[in-house]
């Protein structure tokens, strides 16, 4: 079983980029998802690609506390599913490197690390690495591939601009700044085959090799169920608001739920939102993630109740000072 471990910080498109490896290689692939708290909403997304397995582990971050059992899991999936590939979508708020020497720690000539790689939006560089420097510098150093993701509409300049940060911390690994659907069959079929000789050490941070973050800046996930509005426009409205900051500051949000008559889904990243179709029947949930999100005005908006309003250790991260 070969292990590609798909990293990258909150929003920035990891299953997205998932479904589109999935697609366009057709290998059989199990799909490991470390969910935040109570929802499974990127196992549902993904597993509209077709006939997939995809295992959650909701138990904890899979480079953090809970690193026993993630080794335990990768040991499961190997001896009762026996899958050709396993792909990993670690929340996006874990250290890549922690998360590699997990599975360092468990590879033999039946479980074998291919090179990691992480999913970064270009747009988001400078925020993401001005709040959480340690963390996402962390998941550059630590990976062989760089994948920009959202860059279709994106200038040259920026584009070059964030390749060349890059190159200050990772100066070996592979940066693909081209839309990544544009790449030939081979380019998908070689993430699959460059298996990890070698893991990258990195020297983020003096606490780089720890396992938990200090508790200088936290984030936090409201989630919700069984929730329903009147319509679409309401919808839109209540994501428009949500880029605007009046729900406090958040991130990241994700949804699948009932609008009037019509199952839609919705994502936000980087303030932007995109509303697409779901199918019919599917699990009403929503996820809110950000510093200090303003629950009880999402409780007002949404007519429901919070799930959970969770400060979970895996998510706490570190902000340099």
């Amino acid at each position: 079983m070969k292990i590609l471990v798909v990293s990258g910080f909150l929003g920035a498109g990891k299953t997205t980029f998932i479904k589109e490896l999935i697609k366009r290689t057709g290998r059989e692939i199990v799909v490991l998802e470390n969910e935040y708290g109570d929802t499974n909403l990127d196992s549902q997304d993904i597993q509209e690609s077709g006939e997939l397995k995809v295992w959650e582990f909701a138990e904890g971050c899979v480079c953090c506390s809970k690193k026993d059992s993630f080794a335990n899991t990768i040991i499961a999936i190997s001896a009762s599913l026996d899958p050709e590939y396993l792909v990993v979508e670690p929340t996006g708020v874990g250290k890549l490197s922690n998360i590699m020497a997990n599975i360092q720690k468990v590879s033999y000539e039946r479980i074998v690390p291919l090179k990691p790689l992480v999913v970064i939006s270009p747009m988001s560089y400078y925020d993401n690495m001005a709040e959480y420097e340690e963390l996402y510098a962390d998941q550059i150093a630590a990976a062989d591939k760089i994948i920009f993701s959202k860059i279709e509409n994106e200038n040259e300049e920026l584009i070059e601009r964030i390749s060349s940060e890059i190159r200050k911390i990772n100066k070996e690994a592979a940066i693909s700044d081209t839309p990544y659907r544009m790449h030939a069959d081979s380019w998908w079929e070689e993430l699959l085959s460059d298996t990890c000789d070698e893991l990258h050490t990195t020297d983020i941070g003096e606490n780089s090799n720890s396992d938990s973050m200090p508790l200088s800046a936290k984030l936090e996930q409201v989630s919700f169920r069984d929730i329903a509005l009147n319509n679409v426009s309401e919808l839109i409205l209540l994501l428009e608001d949500l880029i605007r900051s009046r729900f406090g500051l958040i991130i990241r949000a994700k949804g699948a739920i009932k609008a009037g008559h019509d199952y839609v889904r919705f994502d936000v990243a980087d303030k932007m939102y995109a509303i697409r179709e779901a199918e019919a029947g599917i699990d009403n949930q929503a996820v809110f993630i950000g510093a200090k999100p303003d629950m009880l005005a999402l409780e007002r908006r949404l007519g429901k109740a919070a799930a959970n309003n969770t400060l979970r250790d895996e998510t706490l991260l570190r902000r340099k000072i």
